[in-house]
């Protein structure tokens, strides 16, 4: 499906909903609405269970614990901003659908859709989980954003939960990007040091046709009461092929006032050991002298709530840049999003 017919579908959508209050077919739309919205969600925890049991008698597992703990995170803050922390984390079931696009006052506008999946099978005796996510980085996340730009495609594959280890939780998974065949392995273990929450994640990563890379995430949590968290998030990565060290760090804070109504304000200061940057156009970014040292720093507060339905959801998150390549003048952007959300989350 292309982006133009996706945008058209959700420009008809709000159409019809915005007639919805001033004709009689307005119950029948959101009759209609709402249970196409639970066929698809029952779909897909259907499918996750269906496979899940398939799956399990392969490998001769009992059915006997048929049920995850259940973590309660209705009112998770985390859970509310579908961090990356939180999607990696997650045993939930869920098809994800994000439409977004991205103005710049230093460069092109941007429009981008991205489709996730996840499908555990918490039947099974050892936790698998099948994956289709897209490894794309958002430039606003609380992790600094990779130095690739080539890594577009998704990955698909299956994640390995393995048991908890010293307290280490550990993740390992082999999929395949396009034709590229890739294994991962990702641990994590959580601190608590009087009211912060210290939690210390690493990842490998190897590609038979793109490269190896690795990357550390630390995450300072302190939750200020039930509705606001601050975070500070320190971010290295290094990959095969290219120069440097990426690394960042991050101050945010997480509100949620109301119920499905969310605000987040982050700074975030990024850089690279060995930057190369262009300084005119008549110089490769190859032949550019490198820079140690901070190259970007980023200012931006978003605003988060679900509309008509608690499985829609908008983002508007307005930010401003400093960037070593625009010679650290101001670049004004504003991000838009449109979040649809089907199964467990």
């Amino acid at each position: 499906m292309s982006l133009r017919l996706i945008f058209g579908f959700v420009f008809l959508f709000f159409v019809f909903n915005l007639s919805a209050d001033t004709n009689s077919s307005s119950n029948f739309f959101e009759t209609y609405i709402d249970a196409s919205q639970k066929t698809i969600s029952d779909k897909v925890v259907k499918w996750s269970d269906g496979i899940d049991k398939t799956v399990g008698s392969w490998i001769s597992t009992s059915d006997g614990d048929t049920t995850c703990d259940g973590e309660d995170m209705q009112n998770s803050i985390d859970e509310f901003f579908q961090s990356e922390k939180f999607i990696n984390e997650t045993e939930k079931s869920y098809l994800r659908i994000s439409l977004g696009s991205l103005f710049q006052s230093k460069a092109s506008t941007t429009f981008s859709y991205k489709i996730s999946a996840q499908l555990p099978l918490s039947r099974t005796r050892k936790n698998y989980k099948l994956f289709i996510d897209d490894i794309e980085q958002n430039y606003f996340d609380d992790t600094a954003s990779s130095t690739s730009k080539d890594e577009t495609a998704p990955n698909i594959g299956v994640n390995y939960f393995a048991k908890e280890f010293h307290g280490i939780e550990s993740k390992y998974s082999i999929g395949f990007r396009g034709l590229s065949a890739f294994v991962r392995a990702r641990y994590s273990r959580n601190f608590k040091v009087g009211k912060w929450t210290i939690e210390p994640t690493q990842q490998f990563k190897y590609s038979t046709k793109y490269f190896a890379e690795e990357e550390t995430n630390i995450y300072f949590d302190r939750k200020l009461d039930n509705l606001s968290l601050f975070r500070v998030s320190l971010h290295r990565k290094t990959m095969a092929h290219y120069d440097g060290m990426d690394y960042s760090f991050a101050l945010s804070y997480y509100l949620t006032p109301k119920i499905y109504k969310g605000v987040s304000i982050s700074q975030i200061f990024g850089g690279n050991t060995k930057f190369k940057y262009v300084i005119n156009s008549t110089i490769p970014a190859t032949l550019s002298e490198p820079f140690g040292g901070i190259s970007n720093y980023v200012t931006s507060i978003g605003f988060r709530r679900s509309i008509w339905r608690e499985w829609i959801t908008y983002e508007v998150q307005p930010a401003i840049s400093f960037h070593r390549e625009y010679d650290y003048e101001v670049n004004y952007m504003l991000q838009l999003k449109l979040n649809f959300y089907f199964g467990s989350i």
